[in-house]
């Protein structure tokens, strides 16, 4: 391999001490979680990758160029095509991950004896190894800033996250608008560490309002919540919430499931509108191998990844939500806050 360029032996020296540098940090990150049990090791990898690309990604376009600039040939075609792949990674890593969207649905036909509603919807904010305190502060923003009338969470609030729920979770305490929601599989250990009491103690103390297996009135409607499809009983709570499978109230429903494909286990003309999450839109769009990993994975019954859906039991929207788990990365799906309007 040709000579670096001096400045090139410089960016490759850093970057290695950075990349020490890293190490040391997600050692100290890795301290005072919560840990699936069996899973430490995967995780520290995990948070390993994480400080990597945040202290020491930055530095590798420039090593890239400084040995772009010493290659010749095919050599520099292979390092143009690494160059592009980095860029795109740190994109994925760095920018879209903070870049959250407000998508707008409006559906029309609320009947007649419900109010018109607005409701911000997120899922998946799994506050923990990739999303941070800061960003849970920048979401709490966002939401007070927008004109609805509730927010609803559709679950896995975490993702390995620090053991003190109460003080991390605590912004959620300053959303300005009442806020309802229900716990996910990553909240009740399907897969995740054991702290689904002590999750509900901090989220009910910060005034969000869990909605599992409990019909709730308001303004003229019925919120429903559902248990998550992995860890907990849905189906025994719809047989509950839905005797023998008939549509008795005279209210029209809202249904919060964390999993979509919970919604087909509903009977006809079950629910106005679902909520759900759990898919994360794909996360990371790869045409092709995304929508196999998600047939085979997040929803594996129905094709409800991303969207608005008319389903037997009513209408369906599942949003691609906030934050990440696996990698630490979103492409082309970014984070998103569903705002809707339910009118007349």
């Amino acid at each position: 391999m040709a000579t670096l360029p001096p400045w090139g032996r410089r960016a490759r020296w850093l970057f290695g001490a950075l990349l020490l540098v890293s190490l040391f940090v997600a050692i100290w990150d890795h301290q005072g979680r919560w840990h699936t049990p069996g899973a430490q090791w995967r995780h520290f990898a995990k948070l390993w990758l994480y400080w990597a690309v945040h202290l020491a990604g930055w530095l590798l376009p420039a090593l890239w160029a400084s040995m772009w600039l010493s290659a010749k040939g095919l050599a520099r075609l292979k390092l143009s095509l690494v160059f592009v792949l980095t860029v795109l990674g740190l994109w994925s890593s760095l920018i879209e991950p903070r870049w959250i969207a407000v998508r707008e649905t409006t559906i029309k036909g609320v009947p007649a004896q419900a109010q018109p509603l607005r409701l911000a919807v997120v899922a998946d904010v799994h506050w923990g190894l990739f999303f941070r305190d800061y960003q849970l502060e920048a979401l709490v923003e966002r939401l007070n800033a927008m004109d609805v009338d509730a927010v609803v969470v559709a679950g896995d609030w975490t993702y390995e996250p620090t053991l003190d729920l109460q003080t991390g979770l605590a912004p959620l305490a300053r959303i300005r608008h009442p806020v309802w929601g229900v716990l996910g599989n990553h909240d009740v250990q399907a897969p995740g560490p054991d702290l689904t009491q002590a999750l509900r103690e901090a989220l009910t103390q910060h005034g969000v309002r869990l909605l599992e297996g409990r019909v709730v009135p308001w303004k003229g409607w019925e919120l429903v919540g559902l248990d998550d499809e992995w860890g907990g009983r849905p189906q025994a709570q719809i047989q509950a919430l839905w005797p023998s499978g008939r549509v008795a109230s005279a209210a029209p429903r809202l249904v919060v499931a964390h999993q979509p494909d919970t919604i087909e286990h509903l009977p006809a003309g079950a629910a106005f509108l679902s909520l759900s999450g759990h898919t994360h839109g794909g996360q990371i769009w790869i045409p092709g191998l995304t929508t196999w990993v998600l047939r085979h994975t997040s929803s594996p019954v129905h094709e409800w990844w991303n969207g608005l859906y008319d389903t037997p039991a009513g209408h369906l929207l599942v949003t691609p939500g906030i934050g990440m788990i696996g990698l630490p990365a979103r492409l082309a799906v970014r984070p998103t806050i569903e705002r809707i309007d339910l009118v007349h």
